[in-house]
């Protein structure tokens, strides 16, 4: 007989720990799945850094000494606002010990199929247990939905592979690699393998490399900051109003919101990465490739540049750092029942200003919820509003517990 909760948390990141957190101090029955910090512990190569500040890296707990800042004055790990780059590890490292100690009950299991069951849902997951929840909250982040251009999906994996599949990379150790995109990934595995001896070209469709801007060695001025307001992910005024007040930007109109998660804070690098690269790995700029094959044990692509000229360029291994795209269909653990109803605009879900879908219950956070609530859903710093407004807005719903209770399922 399938275990039943209030509330199903799918996902076990910034987003899912931060609201399973509050969800736990609201008293809301509920259980998390997920391998905690999966993306950042497995998805990440050791040696890269945050591109967010430290100020800005925060999980969200509803008790004091949750932040980033604490856990390394606890731990002598060396820490300012803006001025050290957060490593991964450090990341990584802060993200199991906030687990521990405000999530300690997260099951790691991964969910294969969500279904309606009555006027609930039905989870099964991938060692075959399954349970029934009243809600169910998605904070699956951005591995689900990313981005292979067709290009490349004929290639083999262990000829082309996505930035997001690193992990070591010791495999690529003096090869001849080529990566296709220029955001804070590309940058960042361009830097750590140009130091691992490989020949790096990074192929990209803009005129330059961006990186964020240093940041200021002193305060600035009074004028300066009513110019330029300062927030977690950039200085001015549209950025302050995203960070500070996303549920303001959930009010635009829907062309609006589009468009700022289409272009607000695009591909850029850290200001630490910046002397790592230019003038280390070649750049290949205003460029975009019209074909891939493979040529003996290389890949063999053609990169048409924007005069019209093409060239062609083997590597050893391509790496496609072309980022993520929502698009609802990629997750394929969603019914088709669920997944017929569910009201999208631009393939991401429409949410209502509680994140809850157009499928009753059913509630989205963190990349998915980013066309809705703008660009600061997209970065670690956005996790303590999802958190904060679903764990007051479900205490408000908790229904009366199933049967058998969430005391008897968890022992």
């Amino acid at each position: 007989m399938a275990v039943s909760v209030d509330v199903a948390v799918i996902g076990a990141g910034p987003y899912g720990l931060s609201i399973a957190a509050h969800l736990r101090g609201q008293g809301v029955d509920h259980r998390i799945f997920g391998e905690p910090m999966q993306m950042w512990r497995d998805h990440m190569p050791a040696g890269m850094h945050l591109k967010s500040d430290g100020k800005a890296s925060d999980l969200s707990a509803p008790a004091p000494g949750s932040s980033l800042e604490k856990f390394c004055r606890s731990n002598d790990i060396e820490y300012d606002d803006s001025r050290i780059p957060v490593k991964l590890e450090t990341f990584v490292a802060y993200g199991v010990a906030f687990q521990e100690r405000f999530v300690p009950r997260v099951e790691r299991k991964r969910l294969v199929r969500l279904d309606r069951a009555g006027e609930a849902f039905d989870l099964e997951f991938d060692d075959a247990t399954r349970l029934t929840a009243n809600r169910v909250i998605l904070a699956v982040g951005v591995l689900p939905f990313r981005n292979v251009p067709a290009l490349f999906e004929t290639i083999p994996h262990e000829l082309a592979s996505h930035s997001s599949d690193f992990g070591p990379l010791d495999q690529l150790d003096g090869r001849q690699v080529t990566i296709v995109g220029a955001g804070s990934g590309a940058l960042d595995l361009a830097a750590l393998l140009h130091r691992r001896g490989a020949n790096v070209t990074i192929v990209t469709r803009g005129n330059r490399l961006s990186f964020h801007g240093v940041p200021p060695s002193q305060a600035r001025s009074l004028l300066w900051k009513l110019r330029a307001p300062d927030s977690k992910i950039g200085a001015g005024w549209l950025h302050k109003i995203c960070d500070d007040l996303p549920h303001l930007v959930h009010a635009f109109p829907d062309g609006i919101r589009h468009r700022m998660f289409e272009k607000m804070l695009g591909p850029a690098g850290g200001y630490f990465i910046k002397d790592k690269v230019v003038g280390k790995v070649l750049v290949k700029y205003a460029s975009n490739v019209s074909s891939a094959e493979i040529r003996g044990s290389r890949v063999a692509m053609q990169v048409q540049g924007a005069d019209g000229t093409a060239s062609t360029l083997e590597s050893d291994h391509v790496i496609l750092a072309t980022g993520y795209k929502l698009d609802m269909q990629r997750l394929g653990f969603l019914s088709p029942g669920i997944a017929g109803k569910l009201r999208t605009a631009h393939k991401a879900p429409v949410l209502s200003a509680s994140f809850e879908s157009s499928v009753p219950g059913l509630y989205f956070a963190g990349f998915a919820s980013a066309p809705s609530f703008g660009p600061v859903m997209r970065f670690v710093a956005g996790a303590h509003h999802p958190a904060k407004r679903l764990a007051r807005h479900l205490a408000t719903r908790q229904a009366p517990r199933l049967s058998p209770s969430f005391a008897d399922a968890i022992g």
